[in-house]
């Protein structure tokens, strides 16, 4: 099973532009095989006459599309959602799935590809994608091969035709010439209303999407460069701060992690007024003495979710709480270790999915690797509303039983009264010569309808080892 660490996730990152793409059955529910393209399934409706508009359609630009940022599985992290369905990446390829069928198709024109390789038009290796205004943007960190060697080319922003059609630069990230190493940080940008923010040296950014870099406004923080040719830093740095952003309405979010004066290290809430240009603290997270111990207590939390003034998060090996981010005060809103003690979860405008799934096991110990934040197993996903309420317990008995030796379940996106996970499967299979055994990879993504309960495949990737 891969390991979804920050090392691990950072190496692919440095090595996208020596990547391939992922060999995948493209298939509906059916399991008929598809090759093509979705056709006019990115259409701006905003931009059409009379046409209704999408919740994350604003008057004044695409809003950041809050559910899209859920993911648990390291593969499939980045999604952004169309009209009719969902664009997103898995390993290095990008998909669209459409959302009533369930048809999963690579966004590749070209006739009998076999997406194996970069010259796939559907491959991208991004670390970052958003769906804004009719088109497919992902940011990836290019490198260029020169007389044997490669060099960093920085952070750049492709824009992508709903087909998959018409790729081409807009931007880049970078707002110094690259001069053997990239200056900016890993932190995932978002764009939000026609506004791209990003990370750079440790300050936040913002500039107009498929602007320039000279467009860019700094907004929080201090840029750490001090000159030099080659300075700054191009992997995972715990010592730095970190970002992960978030937007709703004029304001824009950002969870800070740094280490505070005694070495500690606690998440902070920040949120930025765009209009007023203020910056205000309005949420940190809880002591144990607050909240109960959890599998990470003190440092973060292990899922949040920010809307209408509020911070709703989960913590796996406690409970469900919600922050009041105008006066500071968490308020339990569910005992959900009375369903299970640890899990994964994912949140939406209307429901938070938890998964009974449970830390992995320390090899050196023999014991639950608490807050390394990997875990295995689950079978069955607790849902309830924003407010606690329990709404049902759906279990994935079915996944279990066809589809091979299962190490875990993969919370990906809830929306539209359905959960979204990656199972990741596989048998043991010879190796050659009669050397043992080994498993073999298999990703399948399935749909678990919230108010059903029926559990269904979509697609799966298969990689025989």
């Amino acid at each position: 099973m891969k390991k979804r660490t920050a090392a691990a996730l950072l190496a692919v990152l440095l090595t996208v532009s020596l990547g391939a793409c992922h060999r995948g059955a493209e298939t509906t529910p059916g399991g008929d095989t598809a090759n093509a393209a979705p056709e006019g399934s990115g259409t701006d409706t905003a931009r059409e006459e009379g046409a209704e508009r999408l919740p994350f359609q604003g008057s004044d630009g695409w809003d950041f599309q809050k559910n899209m940022h859920q993911s648990a599985f390291g593969s499939l992290a980045h999604l952004g959602k169309a009209e009719t369905g969902y664009y997103f990446q898995f390993d290095t390829t990008l998909y669209y799935l459409e959302g009533t069928s369930g048809r999963v198709t690579p966004l590749c024109a070209k006739p009998d590809c076999a997406h194996g390789d970069g010259t796939c038009s559907a491959w991208a290796g991004a670390y970052a994608l958003w769906y804004s205004g009719g088109r497919l943007y992902f940011v990836r960190r290019d490198r260029e091969e020169r007389d044997g060697t490669f060099t960093e080319l920085g952070k750049r922003v492709y824009a992508v035709n709903p087909d998959g059609t018409g790729r081409r630069q807009v931007m880049s990230l970078e707002l110094r010439p690259v001069e053997g190493q990239p200056l900016s940080s890993f932190d995932e940008p978002i764009c939000h209303r026609g506004q791209v923010y990003f990370v750079y040296n440790g300050a936040l950014y913002r500039m107009p999407l498929e602007g320039d870099a000279g467009e860019a406004e700094r907004i929080w923080g201090e840029d750490y460069y001090s000159g030099g040719g080659t300075g700054g830093y191009t992997a995972y740095d715990p010592d730095e701060p970190h970002y992960t952003l978030w937007a709703e309405g004029e304001t824009v979010y950002f969870m800070l992690t740094a280490p505070r004066e005694n070495g500690a290290r606690r998440d902070a809430l920040y949120a930025c007024d765009t209009v007023e240009k203020s910056v205000d603290k309005v949420w940190e997270v809880p002591g144990e003495d607050q909240v109960g111990p959890w599998e990470t207590t003190g440092v973060s939390v292990s899922r949040w979710y920010v809307t209408n003034g509020y911070i709703y998060f989960y913590l796996s090996g406690g409970d469900m709480w919600r922050g009041d981010l105008s006066t500071g005060k968490n308020v339990k809103l569910a005992d959900t270790h009375e369903k299970t003690l640890y899990g994964t979860a994912v949140f939406s405008d209307a429901y938070m999915c938890l998964l009974n799934d449970r830390p992995m096991t320390d090899p050196a110990t023999g014991k639950p690797w608490l807050g390394a934040g990997l875990h295995a197993g689950g079978d069955t996903v607790y849902v309830y509303r924003l407010d606690g309420t329990p709404v049902r317990e759906i279990p994935l008995g079915s996944l279990w039983d066809t589809l091979g030796q299962i190490e875990g379940f993969y919370p990906v996106l809830c929306d539209s009264g359905a959960l979204y996970l990656i199972a990741d499967a596989g048998e043991m299979v010879p190796l050659p010569g009669g050397a043992g055994s080994q498993k073999s990879r298999c990703d399948v993504l399935c749909r678990v309808d919230l108010e059903t309960g029926a559990v269904s495949e979509i697609t799966r990737w298969e990689d025989w080892t």
